[in-house]
């Protein structure tokens, strides 16, 4: 869906310099959409995603079971990893909504992309909190708790587009950017800055050893009552860029390439969550003992007042401030793409996640292998994908016409032995075109995919 020739403003989301290599003068989004999840904790066992689905309410923990209570003929059994390691949670949604790129002066695009994503990111927990671990630990037994982090995050997103493109010879040079205003809807993260010590007592008190959490949650977070729509009012607003290169040799005269090859830095930005939104600070310099069945509260507000008061002494002591900035998945991107033989190309990208901020989401590692074909009216795709240098899936996607669908783990929507993510995109657009056999206007468009500069070499001597 981005690496194609025509993928046009979907291409932006991986490198923004790609718009400049696009066979047609211009194009409109009408709806893009996308969504992705995988973790390493729990599993489903023998379904698919859309059997899971349809059945949630057949979804029985193994650890609910016993040999005087079997599971369910129909049942699917909810499972734990169990491999003594750090776990990762990461699931990324995105809605597009109305964009358009246009070409002007042969070598420029201009554009404009919207959007609504939603990210959650959980990377590095410490493998003691592994189901089948934290469940043994036996009352007053004390274990040490290393560093943990997670952050979470819902935003709109409105960028400006541009791209330009200069041809010296066989070679094509174009860099692009995409600034992006953002309106953040939720925000919230909370880490523990150290190893602590826990150790769980009886009647649902748990002991603490000189434990600092720090934690910041947006308006809609601390108290969904308070702001209307529950949270659907805007919290804070930010800035980000996208910034891209790319390299491209020329194969003919029709637009085509030998090889591309491109580096891109994505989502470098931040929002500042100021309305409502509180920051704190929980730090115990000894032993506390909580008791679980004294906290209770209406809601998260309510709850921090609480854990201040029973840790610091003062229900206002672990307040830091009424506001807080999160980054955005800040990633360096590196993509090459070889065309193999007419209409046959082999891709490869790499997606290293380089967060900047300390409460900066975490996009997913990932290495992609790529291999396609590519018609102006279709393309298919099969990619093999290796997220965090861990997990390997392998997908199907497709391209017809205007209309883009597929999945980077397309076992998803089979039965498999463990159900431990999904993903899925669609998209529809439409863009200039032209019908019959290479007229006036195809042609142009032809030499404008490749800079915008003839390629003088190539042009023919008339034949008497």
């Amino acid at each position: 869906m981005r690496l194609e020739r025509y993928s046009g403003l979907y291409s932006t989301a991986l490198n923004p310099s790609n718009t400049a290599f696009m066979p047609h003068n211009w194009e409109v989004s009408l709806f893009n959409a996308g969504s992705f999840f995988e973790n390493n904790y729990a599993y489903l066992k023998n379904t698919s995603l859309p059997n899971a689905l349809r059945n949630t309410d057949n979804i029985v923990a193994v650890s609910d079971l016993a040999p005087e209570q079997p599971a369910p003929t129909d049942a699917i059994l909810l499972d734990y990893y169990d491999k003594d390691r750090r776990m990762r949670g990461v699931s990324q949604a995105h809605i597009g909504g109305p964009g358009f790129s246009f070409r002007f002066g042969e070598n420029n695009v201009i554009g404009l992309t919207t959007a609504i994503r939603g990210e959650f990111s959980a990377y590095r927990i410490p493998a003691i909190f592994r189901y089948p671990a934290f469940s043994q630990i036996r009352i007053g037994q004390t274990v040490d708790i290393q560093p943990v982090q997670l952050e979470a995050m819902s935003w709109a997103e409105i960028g400006l587009h541009y791209s330009r493109s200069n041809s010296d010879g066989d070679l094509t040079t174009a860099w692009g950017v995409q600034p992006k205003f953002l309106m953040g809807f939720v925000g919230g993260f909370g880490r523990s800055n150290g190893t602590f010590q826990y150790t769980p007592g009886r009647n649902d008190t748990a002991i603490f050893n000189t434990p600092t959490w720090n934690y910041g949650l947006s308006g809609a977070l601390l108290d969904a009552e308070t702001v209307s729509g529950g949270g659907s009012e805007l919290g804070g607003f930010g800035a980000g860029i996208d910034i891209g290169f790319s390299w491209a040799a020329t194969a003919d005269d029709e637009g085509h390439y030998r090889w591309r090859a491109g580096v891109s830095l994505l989502d470098l930005g931040f929002i500042r969550f100021s309305r409502g939104s509180e920051q704190h600070l929980l730090r115990l310099d000894s032993i506390g003992v909580v008791d679980g069945n004294a906290i209770s509260a209406d809601n998260a507000q309510d709850y921090s007042r609480l854990l201040s008061d029973f840790l610091m002494g003062d229900p206002l002591a672990s307040l830091q401030g009424q506001s807080f900035s999160m980054g955005l998945p800040t990633a360096l991107s590196v993509q090459v793409d070889v065309q193999v033989l007419p209409h046959l190309y082999f891709a490869a990208v790499a997606v290293q996640r380089v967060p900047l901020i300390k409460n900066a989401l975490k996009r997913p590692s990932t290495l992609a292998v790529v291999p396609r074909f590519e018609h102006r009216w279709a393309s298919f795709s099969l990619p093999v994908v290796l997220n965090d240098w861990q997990s390997l899936r392998v997908g199907l996607a497709a391209r017809l016409g205007w209309l883009y669908i597929g999945s980077d783990n397309i076992g998803s929507f089979f039965t498999r032995e463990k159900l431990s993510g999904a993903d899925a995109y669609i998209g529809l657009k439409i863009n200039g075109f032209s019908f019959g056999n290479g007229g006036g206007k195809e042609r142009l468009n032809k030499e404008r995919s490749r800079g915008g500069k003839q390629n003088r070499r190539k042009i023919k001597c008339y034949t008497f």
